[in-house]
């Protein structure tokens, strides 16, 4: 009898997210790994109840910011690849602008890293009345990454890094030193109140995120970004063209929907591109060769019959 009663009570005490957790997210030990945070943070409670209260309402997050970024995702993973930081910096992205490359703050920050124009400014990115390259995919992607990798070369970890990117280095730094560690499950602690709770919930979100966006990957054999789409997951790269040019001059040479490509270039404020400018036009990789034959024969063309 006292056998059954301590095995009943055994049951009734254990943690059912404990035992489920591990199984719904395979793979959470490479999203964890990945931020260097420790593994046994998927055993915090406090985290554990974050994931299975949004956890329905993020998947469904996750898919419609898939489908709203498929023209962007492939290019955003290559030049993380390029640059040697971690793809999970996407679910960075993903919460601060769920791939709205259109995207804009309360606070006046745009595009799919949200820069603010201060920030924008001093990393070099353009922002006038004619440009503004916080909407450029590629531009963009690249100078958040060098970003990414300013404030980790002051705070030191990866996961403090994009908590950083929410609320500054300095306010990091300050609730690191207040929490005597660094340890994320002390640090986001919600009775301590060590930091602010709005960047709690941010890194608990981009966690939630990756471990979504890595199970679905996990389970299906995916790639991440790789959803098929008329240009079949192309790349994009960057072209140079004269100043004056219309992009529905250019989606017509490309045989593109002009709106597809207007979507890849939206740091042009107009629909063409600016007199002395050396702005460039985000094309698919697969219609390069197309540019290059076409776009160039018919300015040399062009040029031969205004010399007659």
């Amino acid at each position: 009898m006292r056998y059954y009663i301590i095995l009943i009570f055994s049951i009734l005490t254990i943690n059912p997210l404990k035992a489920d957790i591990i199984n719904d997210f395979p793979s959470y030990n490479y999203v964890f790994n990945e931020l260097g945070i420790r593994e046994d943070y998927i055993y915090n409670p406090d985290f554990q109840k974050f994931v299975y209260k949004n956890r329905k309402k993020y998947t469904k997050i996750f898919i419609r910011a898939m489908n709203r970024g498929r023209l962007i995702i492939p290019t955003m993973r290559e030049l993380m690849y390029r640059k040697d930081i971690s793809p999970i910096f996407i679910y960075l992205a993903m919460v601060e602008s769920g791939f709205k490359t259109h995207a804009v703050s309360t606070s006046s920050a745009g595009g799919l890293w949200q820069f603010v124009r201060a920030t924008a400014v001093d990393e070099h990115l353009r922002v006038d009345e004619m440009i503004d390259e916080r909407y450029d995919p590629i531009k963009a992607t690249n100078v958040a990454i060098d970003y990414l990798y300013k404030i980790h070369n002051r705070v030191g970890k990866w996961y403090l890094t994009a908590m950083a990117y929410n609320c500054g280095a300095g306010c990091v730094e300050r609730s690191v030193e207040k929490a005597g560690t660094a340890d994320l499950a002390t640090l986001i602690d919600p009775k301590a109140d060590y930091i602010r709770e709005e960047t709690r919930k941010y890194i608990k979100k981009i966690l939630l995120f990756a471990m979504i966006g890595e199970n679905y990957l996990f389970k299906r054999g995916d790639n991440l970004g790789v959803m098929k789409y008329k240009y079949d997951n192309d790349l994009l790269v960057p072209v140079r063209v004269k100043g004056g040019e219309y992009l529905r001059n250019i989606a017509s040479i490309l045989q593109m929907d002009f709106y597809i490509l207007k979507k890849m270039n939206l740091h042009l404020k107009k629909d063409f591109i600016p007199l002395n400018s050396d702005v460039n036009v985000n094309i698919p990789a697969s219609r390069l060769q197309m540019f290059y034959s076409r776009y160039y024969h018919r300015s040399l063309l062009k040029e031969a019959l205004n010399r007659y």
